[in-house]
């Protein structure tokens, strides 16, 4: 009887990931801007230890920027685009989405590759992060299998090509509140109109007369006038450099329909009482317009941020008009009358 012996052996093997890595060259970009730089690099990958996988010599090896890849590519735009002589320019935060190198080898000598990339910048306004725009780009090569200049070289060109694409969406974007860096509020004049049809306008050389109170008789109150006053404004914006001008005109009016008068009350004293309403309309719009010079609007929302301190400034008007009758007793208190008359008319003094 023969007995087979057989044997086997367990040949334990090694493999070690191999590395590879590269060093961007220093040179100046083809491409600049005096009204940005790119504050801080990000890395959004979700494998964010390589850049991808090369061939070094016929071994295939991960491939590495120096220092890493956020590092490395903030270095190198840092000494190579950003511009240190504009401190009103903005920061602008690049994002990789994507950057990834593939080869394959196609004999011996050669191998074939493609760089992809894609770059999203963006930036910070009033706490928050905001998206501006995104950018992709593709490169394909062949190079022989020591050459890796060739990598170096394509990836600057390629980040080259990134930020010209995005200094072109900058300056066709500069007129959008998109780039806007704050908000200036502009006034415009409100005394240009005095009356259109039975719309009388606040103008302080234009006092109200008895033919303003053009509204029927109201027979059954004790009172013996009433106007009929508001305010109301109308804006407008538009961008230049970077900077969002509000333009606001406010309109103080009053409605000769609603405003009546009884026959027997036509005297200075009541027309002086009547008057200071109207007054009271205008002071409240001119601390509204002081209100809104004083603030600091954001950029996304300036337009709800002056429509809510205009309805602010509504309910306190009918406040002030109800504690002026209030202590004036509708005009009856002739002390208390000449003390609003007195308090009101220094306060809009005080306003140009």
């Amino acid at each position: 009887m023969k007995i087979w012996l057989l044997f086997a052996f367990m040949i334990p093997v090694c493999v070690l990931g191999q590395t590879k890595t590269l060093t961007l060259t220093s040179q100046r970009m083809a491409v600049s801007s005096h009204e940005f730089y790119i504050v801080a690099v990000e890395d959004a990958r979700k494998i964010t230890s390589n850049i991808g996988r090369v061939y070094d010599g016929r071994q295939m090896a991960s491939l590495i920027l120096e220092g890493g890849t956020t590092l490395a590519i903030q270095r190198f735009l840092a000494k190579n685009f950003n511009d240190k002589n504009n401190p009103e320019s903005m920061p602008i935060y690049l994002v990789i989405k994507d950057l990834k190198v593939n080869e394959r080898l196609q004999n011996i000598y050669t191998v074939a590759g493609e760089i992809g990339m894609n770059l999203t910048f963006e930036t910070y306004r009033d706490g928050q992060r905001i998206f501006l725009t995104t950018g992709n780009a593709t490169s394909t090569y062949t190079r022989s299998t020591d050459d890796f200049q060739l990598i170096d070289k394509l990836l600057r060109a390629g980040l080259e090509n990134q930020l010209k694409g995005f200094v072109k969406w900058f300056k066709d974007s500069a007129k959008s509140d998109k780039l806007a860096k704050r908000v200036q509020v502009i006034f415009d004049d409100d005394t240009l109109k005095t009356e259109i049809g039975d719309t009388v306008y606040y103008n302080k050389k234009r006092k109200l007369n008895w033919k303003d109170f053009k509204g029927g008789t109201q027979f059954g109150s004790r009172w013996a006038a009433q106007v009929f006053t508001s305010f109301g404004f109308e804006s407008r914006a538009k961008v230049n450099n970077r900077v969002v001008e509000l333009r606001v005109r406010t309109f103080v009016w009053l409605d000769k329909t609603m405003s009546w008068v009884r026959p027997d009350a036509k005297n200075n004293y009541t027309l002086a009482h009547e008057q200071l309403h109207f007054d009271i309309t205008k002071l409240v719009a001119e601390r509204f317009k002081r209100k809104l010079s004083n603030m600091i609007f954001s950029v996304e929302d300036f337009s709800s941020e002056i429509q809510y301190q205009y309805l602010e400034s509504y309910r306190d008007l009918n406040n002030i008009q109800t504690q002026y009758d209030g202590e004036t007793d509708h005009g009856l208190n002739t002390t208390e009358q000449a003390r609003w008359i007195e308090k009101v008319k220094k306060e809009l003094s005080n306003f140009k």
